[in-house]
């Protein structure tokens, strides 16, 4: 938080009306600052709190937990696209005033989360970075591996010796399930849109409602706006009739592979509607036309980034429930970055047809998560809580432990 606070402060001070110098060099670390930041607070408080919980005793209670978690995100992601350019417009467009406020209101939050960590579960802190430990584990054995010195089973046993047992069989689980990752980053990116291509949409759109008309960054409101009402009614409504008329509850990895389906569905609609948006005169088509957009892709929203949030923390060994939960968060950067990609190439010739590319791509990457998916094998025990003491083995115990797990 603190890298964060830091780096919010920093884009508060750029934006002063009175900051006349060139200030290029504080704008990106600020932004760099707010990157890392951001990072840390989104993988490790997801897990602080989900380690709160007492497992398998409150098993139910963890599985709200994360859809409460995804209703606050969400509430907060609602205001800023609310009150932000509220505040922009009152301002006359001062955006020192904008992150002025956002900057106080982060301050405030801080210290409540400080007040908090008197009542928090205390979680025993690794010594040793795990995530380099990890990158060790695989590099030695990739190693082992090219130069064929492995007589294991399976290659990442070679680095048994070097690495305790426990720790090898920590890290087989961690790629078991990393590898499901590989196909969803083009759902993030699907997930921009909201803030890109939607918006820019939206201006073409005619926004009236009621005699009262609203900005183009106020209309993708609608998305965080639909997930707050969904969220409660899919939880508390939609899983336990399924689970009382058919007596079986939806898995994650099934979830993912439907709200994979339903975002692909709403760049269908977007690509419609743009279709549209180009035969009639400019501001002549109401933007509700863009709720069912939006519907889709916040139903694809449910089905997919709560449950895989969950199975990720759930399915990650008690040493890597940080760096495992950090690591479904990095989709979102190479979702951002496959926007990039294809907006930089213009691969298509036009909008409309760059929402049925996204479209497709979205089909492909479900479709092969799904047959991945189909082929993971869900661990029968789930790792005990308490974290072990030491994984690393010093180098001068060479006793041997080749065994597999």
């Amino acid at each position: 938080m603190l890298f964060y606070a830091l780096g919010y402060g920093g884009i508060t001070l750029v934006t002063l009306p009175f900051i006349k110098a060139s200030m290029d060099i504080i704008v990106f670390l600020s932004l760099f600052l707010i990157s890392v930041g951001n990072g840390n607070i989104r993988a490790c408080i997801t897990s602080l709190a989900a380690i709160q919980f007492k497992l398998p005793e409150q098993k139910v209670s963890l599985q709200k937990y994360f859809s409460h978690y995804y209703f606050v995100y969400t509430m907060g992601v609602l205001l800023s696209k609310i009150i932000t350019p509220s505040i922009r417009g009152l301002s006359g467009n001062c955006y020192g005033i904008v992150f002025g406020f956002l900057a106080i209101l982060f301050l405030a939050c801080w210290i409540t989360f400080l007040i908090g960590m008197f009542f928090y579960k205390k979680e025993e802190v690794n010594r040793q970075n795990i995530l380099v430990q990890v990158v060790g584990c695989i590099w030695y054995a990739l190693v082992k591996y090219i130069k064929k010195e492995n007589v294991h089973a399976n290659w990442l046993d070679s680095s048994i010796g070097r690495y305790s047992e426990e720790f090898v069989r920590d890290v087989r689980a961690f790629l078991r399930v990393i590898r499901l990752y590989i196909p969803l980053p083009i759902y993030w990116a699907l997930l921009a849109q909201q803030d890109s291509s939607w918006t820019f949409q939206a201006t073409k759109l005619d926004t009236t409602v009621f005699g009262w008309r609203l900005e183009p960054d106020q209309v993708k409101a609608m998305g965080p706006l639909l997930l707050l009402l969904m969220i409660p009614f899919w939880q508390n409504v939609v899983v336990p009739l399924l689970h009382r008329t058919t007596g079986c509850q939806i898995s994650p990895l099934f979830s993912v592979a439907l709200g994979g389906v339903s975002a692909a569905l709403s760049f269908v609609c977007s690509g419609i509607l743009e279709v549209q948006i180009n035969k009639s005169p400019a501001e002549s088509i109401s933007f509700a036309w863009q709720i069912p957009q939006f519907f889709l892709l916040m139903m694809g929203e449910v089905l997919l980034s709560i449950p895989g949030l969950q199975f990720s923390f759930t399915q990650a060994p008690a040493t890597m429930k940080s760096v495992l939960t950090a690591s479904w968060f990095v989709n979102n950067a190479i979702g951002n970055l496959i926007v990039v990609i294809v907006t930089e190439l213009k691969l298509t010739s036009s909008q409309s047809s760059e929402y049925f590319l996204y479209s497709f791509l979205m089909i492909c990457g479900i479709t092969c998560f799904t047959f991945m998916a189909g082929n993971y094998d869900t661990p029968t025990q789930v790792p005990p809580e308490p974290l072990p003491e030491k994984y690393i083995i010093l180098a001068t115990d060479k006793s041997d432990k080749s065994a597999s797990v």
